[in-house]
């Protein structure tokens, strides 16, 4: 279900350093699993944020003064305004927005030491497996495969990494009694990990045997939070297939997301940076 934010506020790129009333915070995003961190994040704490689009198809996630942020060339980004700082990586940002505004998503040490150190752990988790692991079956079968390099060894292998690492969580929501992955408080885990998980159906995994993982995606798929936060900075359902996106508006996602991004190699590697100097 769609839902339009009123935490939200929209400005241009070239004005996200400027102070705001709105918000201490802006939030520099595209619309890609990383992107929906960061107003998920925001519309789950009920704090008013900015944003502004990192237009991929003009390149701006490459661009000198988008790099100064994050040299990794990778959204999403975050200036706060009030402190005079950036913060680049989801899961670092996740944990500096947390901590800054005392948010319950990251339990603290002094509350639960246990459960502060588990979410740490799976937050990390998520950065370091499971969002590599889907982004690289997507990338390989979404975009690769459809500009004619097809490489079933890395789909596979992708592919398998991805379904390993999703039946980690179904064990996990098992483990816990749910109804979030730690239990029965939302955390950053939950967060960071929801819209990976939610697009099982454009990285081709089969999570139809996962019934603790499927139960807790459609839970957050209807949470009014996470809900808004996949339309900031404007919706893809395709990514979530049915009964989240129509047909049409999937042939339409697989014609746009497969002329967006280049397949990179090291011949275009060294192309770009040839073109750089």
């Amino acid at each position: 279900m769609s839902r339009t934010s009123t935490l939200a506020r929209q400005v241009a790129l070239e004005d996200a350093w400027t102070p705001s009333a709105h918000s201490e915070v802006c939030c520099l995003l595209y619309a890609t699993q990383n992107g929906w961190k960061l107003p998920i994040l925001f519309e789950e704490m009920g704090v008013p944020y900015d944003w502004a689009l990192v237009d991929f198809e003009k390149s701006e996630q490459k661009s000198d003064r988008f790099l100064a942020i994050n040299p990794n060339g990778r959204i999403p980004a975050l200036i706060d305004r009030a402190r005079g700082v950036t913060v680049a990586e989801s899961g670092a940002i996740l944990e500096y927005v947390a901590t800054r505004f005392e948010s319950p998503l990251l339990p603290s040490a002094d509350e639960d030491l246990q459960l502060h150190l588990e979410t740490k752990q799976w937050l990390c988790w998520q950065v370091s497996a499971l969002g590599p692991s889907m982004g690289q079956a997507m990338y390989f079968q979404r975009i690769a495969k459809v500009r004619g390099h097809d490489d079933p060894f890395a789909i596979g292998r992708f592919i398998a990494e991805a379904e390993r690492c999703l039946q980690m969580l179904d064990d996990q929501l098992a483990a816990s009694g749910g109804p979030f992955v730690l239990g029965p408080r939302c955390t950053l885990v939950d967060v960071a990990c929801f819209a990976y998980c939610a697009s099982a159906y454009w990285a081709n995994v089969d999570i139809s045997a996962m019934t603790h993982l499927r139960t807790w995606i459609e839970m957050l798929h209807a949470r009014t939070s996470f809900a808004t936060g996949l339309t900031v900075p404007f919706p893809r359902p395709a990514f979530f297939g049915p009964p989240h996106a129509t047909e049409a508006e999937i042939q339409a996602e697989l014609s746009r997301n497969a002329g967006q991004f280049a397949v990179v190699s090291k011949t275009t590697e060294r192309e770009s940076l040839s073109g750089r100097e």
